[in-house]
């Protein structure tokens, strides 16, 4: 039987009274109370309700019992998975765990429950409480595109698998499903000498690793700007007053505005805003929205959410990238049966600029 753990000691000093002190107002004796304390003896029901009367607050404040999945030592995906006190979500991955940290600056974090909650930082490691049963069907799915975030709901809601969606550059996405960091990678990575997406960033970033890229959707991609603005091709981007908002290094929208940027002979050190830099399509969107930026590349469902102008540059092809052995696991699988399934389809094609007709297509199969 699990112990029960207390904070009782904690909260007597916080309140200023000895052991003796509230062990006459609840009528105990100090040892009993100090055998509470320790946790060596649990209280009855109704000492634990006298002792929260006396220390003004909840019992369950005071008195709990460890969550089911106990704590673990969790490889951190960043530093901040690392802070004590943060939130994160996890996955077990190759049969390690993974920590991916929920970060309070990022408000679509806060619609999102956390795994666990970090208790130290251990070397390269976190240690990590779980809130709940051990999440052993989480799915750590990265990528950019807001349909990731619409097909982890989706897929959440048969219940067998909890996907998460993690946001993350094309690029970075890649990287951390190459270090074991992530179950599926999203990209919409062009190769310029090619004329291919995805595949080839895949090869070079996976070499010797059987891989699966698989079609999500086509997407459009273009200039998000508030009504009004009449910002419609690339030079406008060098108006005066005109404020851009970029993407980091790595993200593929990045990738498009520096090619359009280059085909148009316009500098990028002539605008004003490049080196500003957003996480993901929605922030881009939301400070163009609230005036902070005047322009920026987003997917056109993330311009439609906001309510901005867009002006299309480009249709380019959006992949889940799958490590192989991961084919024949019953999370993904549920996953794919989702992603091919007619409610997604349907309802992603209503958020505008997607095209899920190819959805659940294999496009690569890459051998060791």
């Amino acid at each position: 039987m699990a112990s029960l753990r207390t904070s009782l000691r904690e909260k007597r000093q916080q309140a200023g009274l000895t052991q003796e002190e509230l062990a006459d107002r609840v009528q105990l004796s100090r040892q009993a109370l100090n055998s509470i304390e320790k946790g060596h003896a649990g209280p009855s029901t109704q000492v634990a309700l006298l002792l929260a009367r006396e220390l003004r607050c909840r019992v369950d404040e005071l008195f709990w019992l460890p969550p089911a999945g106990g704590e673990v030592a969790a490889e951190a995906a960043s530093p901040q998975a690392q802070r004590k006190g943060a939130r994160v979500a996890m996955g077990l991955v190759a049969g390690s765990w993974i920590a991916h940290a929920l970060e309070p600056s990022d408000p679509a974090s806060l619609s999102q429950a956390a795994d666990g909650i970090v208790l130290a930082r251990e070397g390269r490691k976190a240690r990590v409480s779980f809130l709940a049963d051990e999440p052993r069907d989480n799915l750590l799915l990265c990528g950019c595109d807001p349909a990731l975030g619409l097909l982890a709901a989706r897929v959440a809601q048969t219940g067998a698998v909890r996907p998460l969606w993690l946001p993350f550059a094309s690029d970075s996405a890649l990287l951390e499903l190459s270090r074991g960091r992530a179950h599926l990678a999203g990209a919409h990575l062009f190769d310029e000498e090619t004329g291919e997406y995805n595949v080839p960033f895949v090869r070079r970033a996976f070499a010797g690793k059987p891989m699966l890229v698989i079609t999500l959707a086509h997407i459009e991609e273009g200039f998000a700007s508030r009504k009004g603005d009449k910002i419609r091709k690339v030079e406008d981007l060098a108006r005066k007053g005109v404020r851009l908002v970029n993407r980091e290094t790595g993200a593929a929208a990045r990738k498009l505005l520096d090619r359009v940027l280059r085909k148009s002979g316009v500098p990028s050190g002539e605008l004003r805003g490049y080196g500003d830099l957003a996480r993901g399509h929605l922030d881009v969107a939301s400070r163009i929205a609230t005036g902070v930026a005047d322009v920026g590349v987003v997917a056109r469902a993330a311009a439609v959410a906001f309510g901005l102008d867009f002006t299309p540059l480009a249709k380019e092809r959006f992949d889940l990238v799958v490590p192989k052995p991961l084919a024949s696991d019953p999370r993904l699988l549920g996953l794919l049966e989702t992603l091919e399934g007619r409610a997604f389809r349907r309802e992603l094609a209503s958020l505008g600029g997607y095209d899920a007709t190819a959805a659940g297509r294999v496009v690569a199969e890459l051998a060791a």
